[in-house]
């Protein structure tokens, strides 16, 4: 619970952002939602994208829909959202770990102990405010991402198995998870290492091409209802003008590179969780003479998966220089450091295959002992300013402060009697990446034709609050 603390304070302090109000149902225009929202869903396909997943769980779900403000109440509902899609994400990576490590007498025990690890580097390495404490960014990026581990924990356990209620589970949480641009390529390319290298389902449909490969089917399928919407071109022209695949290849390449490295270089917690990992993983295999996995194989997966979370968003923005959106810089770090760690696990295995002695106790007391001199390490320097918990505590008072003004100047608007809303504050908070700002700028007036579903340009709280125009006036 100590791990995620640091997280459940900043997303306690969390108010609504955004596309919130955008994604929220309850419009006098319409007789009632269930109209409002078979009228939404047609109009996002064309005009916003084919994410028909999140489009549905975005308005079904919001919690601006009960139409009162909720203060501090939108923070746990964020907190509960940010628990379970972690939780999702580590029965994922846990299942992926016994899948990795196999054949071991207390399999179960080191599997929790390398995925807690992965757990650590996860948590401690950046902090994504677009995708914890903003409802819409949660529901587009962590809860997909959850499905998606859901998926292959799914896989995984019917290739063991042969449970037909895993195959089933396979093809829910993936189709959901691949209806998201940035994972149906990472999720085929698992499926297919898994069921065509690995060769998993062969034992339960070795006639059966169709059945073994159904699940992937429906990925497919649902990836290409995100990719051919005509929502997605409509929108590409706001971003920028079009750019080549040849280029976006390039520059995805180059985001790779700088974003990964990154992770390596910028954050010490990062090196000391992969030396202990690659310990771990000679304990695993010393003195056994079990072969590991491919562990070249497992590294050009790994680089197809990276690249192809990363090439839809590149290609789809136009991007022409490295920069990512916070919410998916969280999907892609999620997915680098998971293959990193696991990567390591092998790359130990590797190592112990080469050793005839089993020192397998010795080795989890040497990973121990290297995790404690990391932490300590991390002290002396002083690098541990480097960890989100530290950064954290440091911003814990502007966090508060934050949340304060903008619960105040949204709590000012709901309970204004004019039509035309004007609110006023004579100071500002500093900024700072664990708060999430409502998006209203000062000085702008947002007044929009209250039918209105979304316009590109504004966030329309005038329409959630039911208000001809807001104008909010802060210092910059």
């Amino acid at each position: 619970m100590m791990l995620v603390f640091p997280c459940v304070y900043s997303i306690y302090y969390s108010v609504p952002a955004s596309d919130d109000f955008a994604m929220a149902l309850g419009r006098d225009a319409y007789a009632n939602g269930i109209i409002e929202f078979f009228n939404a869903i047609p109009f996002f396909f064309m005009k916003r994208g084919g994410t028909m997943v999140a489009f549905v769980f975005e308005l079904l779900l919001n919690p601006l829909n009960l139409h009162v403000h909720l203060g501090h109440a939108y923070g746990l509902y964020m907190i509960a959202a940010f628990l379970l899609c972690m939780a999702a994400v580590l029965y994922g990576v846990k299942a992926v770990v016994v899948y990795t490590i196999r054949n071991h007498s207390n399999l179960d025990l080191i599997a929790s102990v390398i995925t807690f690890l992965v757990a650590i580097m996860l948590i401690e390495n950046y902090y994504y405010v677009e995708a914890y404490s903003w409802f819409v960014g949660m529901v587009a990026y962590p809860m997909n991402v959850a499905f998606m581990f859901i998926a292959a924990a799914c896989i995984i356990r019917f290739g063991n198995t042969g449970e037909k209620k895993y195959y089933i589970w396979a093809i829910i949480t993936g189709t959901l998870a691949a209806n998201t641009t940035a994972l149906d390529i990472p999720l085929g390319i698992f499926f297919l290492y898994v069921v065509s290298i690995r060769k998993e389902f062969d034992k339960h449909f070795s006639h059966n091409v169709f059945k073994k490969y159904l699940p992937l089917i429906f990925y497919i399928i649902a990836g290409l209802i995100a990719v051919a919407a005509p929502g997605n071109f409509a929108r590409q022209s706001q971003y920028t003008e079009s750019v080549s695949a040849g280029n976006s290849i390039i520059q995805t390449i180059a985001d790779v590179k700088f974003f990964g490295m990154a992770i390596i270089t910028e954050r010490p917690v990062t090196i000391i969780i992969l030396a202990v990992l690659i310990i771990v993983g000679v304990a695993i295999s010393a003195g056994k003479n079990i072969k590991p996995g491919n562990i070249i194989l497992y590294g050009l997966a790994s680089v197809c998966i990276w690249l192809g979370c990363l090439l839809p968003y590149v290609y789809g923005r136009g991007m022409t220089r490295t920069y990512l959106d916070v919410r998916m810089q969280y999907v892609f770090d999620f997915l680098f450091e998971i293959t990193i760690c696991i990567g390591a696990v092998i790359l130990g295995q590797w190592i112990g295959y080469f050793v005839k002695t089993n020192f397998e106790k010795l080795g989890y007391v040497v990973a121990g002992g290297v995790a404690v001199l990391g932490a300590c390490a991390l002290i002396i320097t002083g690098r541990y300013a480097t960890t989100v918990s530290y950064e954290v505590y440091v911003k814990r008072a502007e966090i508060a402060a934050s949340y304060d003004l903008w619960n105040g100047i949204l709590l000012e608007i709901e309970q204004s009697d004019s039509d035309d809303v004007v609110v006023n504050r004579d100071y500002n908070i500093p900024w700072n990446k664990y708060f999430l700002y409502s998006g209203m700028e000062p000085g702008e007036v947002y007044a929009v034709d209250l039918d209105a579903f979304y316009d590109s340009q504004q966030i329309l709280p005038n329409v959630y609050y039911k208000k001809n125009s807001i104008t909010v006036n802060y210092p910059r």
